[in-house]
């Protein structure tokens, strides 16, 4: 797979899992949680939706699970914090919770992806 065919399937991934991100932030804010709150819990679903789809549609000839997912929660943690982080300043900065979360999903797009393609889906043999 060329790396424009691999990352073409990688936004409609991210656009997968950022949807669900949304659906659960939107709901839970909508509920009255704060939005910080809902944008972590939503991170989660996104990233279990994202580990999904990644391994099995995106970098499919990938190493083996076990070091995989572990590689993949390794990014995740540091994803999740940096999500929070982006949250948290965006909310302090006054900005509406959305375009909060719109600014921080599109840099951890670029943050992710990097990480994932060189490191976590990497093929044993290429490292």
């Amino acid at each position: 797979m060329t790396v424009s065919s691999k990352f073409l399937r990688y936004l409609v991934t991210g656009a997968t899992a950022t949807g669900v991100h949304y659906l659960v932030l939107i709901l839970l804010v909508r509920q009255g949680d704060i939005a910080l709150l809902g944008s972590i819990v939503g991170s989660v679903a996104g990233l279990l939706t994202n580990y999904f789809l990644s391994s099995r549609w995106v970098f499919v000839r990938a190493s083996d699970a076990s070091s995989r997912f572990a590689r993949f929660l390794a990014v995740s943690v540091l994803a999740f914090g940096l999500n929070a982080a982006f949250m948290w300043i965006g909310l302090r900065a006054g900005l509406h919770y959305l375009l909060a979360q719109v600014l921080s999903t599109f840099l951890l797009m670029l943050i992710n992806y990097t990480l994932h393609a060189n490191w976590t889906f990497l093929n044993r043999e290429s490292r």
